[in-house]
């Protein structure tokens, strides 16, 4: 299974399946790593395979969608394609949930998704039109051929700063239309 990202800055690439946290299990951050970044993700789940899928077809090719969030290692971006390549690559950093919605939720101003570091709002937006997804994966499928059980992450935003080591740790939360999604702790001290 492979993670396709597409960034805010209309990139795209793919994180590995080792980056992969569906249980919300608390982060250790290895000591190499002194701060985190993040930016959350609306993703959506493949159900065929394809290539060059046009935007106008991608809706035969998920079937179902989520929110989630990924972490980056700061210390690992050097301003070079491999620092950035090691920073998206740290083990249990896609933090991308198991429960997963249909996607007739898609364009409710109703479903909000919400995104919080220890209780304070990062990030908070109602659930985007379906052609969001459409168009992005028709930008992905143009780079990578994508697969069944594939995911693609969309970034809502551009990478911002989360945590350093300074502060021990921080707990992270998300919901969507007031379900939890999220609940776990980044912890940089044992």
């Amino acid at each position: 299974m492979n993670i396709v990202v597409k960034t805010s800055g209309d990139k795209v690439f793919v994180r590995p399946d080792v980056t992969l946290e569906r249980n919300s299990e608390d982060l250790y951050v290895p000591e190499v790593v002194s701060s985190l970044s993040y930016t959350p993700v609306l993703y959506a789940r493949l159900c065929r395979p394809g290539k060059s899928i046009a935007a106008k077809f991608a809706d035969r090719y998920y079937d179902s969608f989520n929110y989630g969030i990924l972490l980056y290692a700061d210390d690992l971006i050097d301003g070079s394609p491999e620092g950035f390549a090691c920073s998206s690559c740290l083990d249990h950093t896609s933090f991308l949930p198991l429960t997963f919605y249909n996607k007739v939720v898609l364009g409710q101003e109703t479903n909000v998704f919400e995104l919080k570091a220890d209780g304070a709002v990062l990030y908070s937006a109602s659930a985007p039109a379906p052609s969001f997804i459409e168009e992005a994966i028709e930008k992905a499928s143009a780079y990578v051929p994508v697969r069944t059980g594939d995911v693609l992450a969309i970034e809502l935003c551009e990478r911002k700063p989360l945590c350093s080591r300074e502060l021990d740790s921080m707990q992270i939360e998300e919901s969507f239309c007031e379900n939890e999604l999220l609940n776990f702790k980044i912890i940089f001290k044992l």
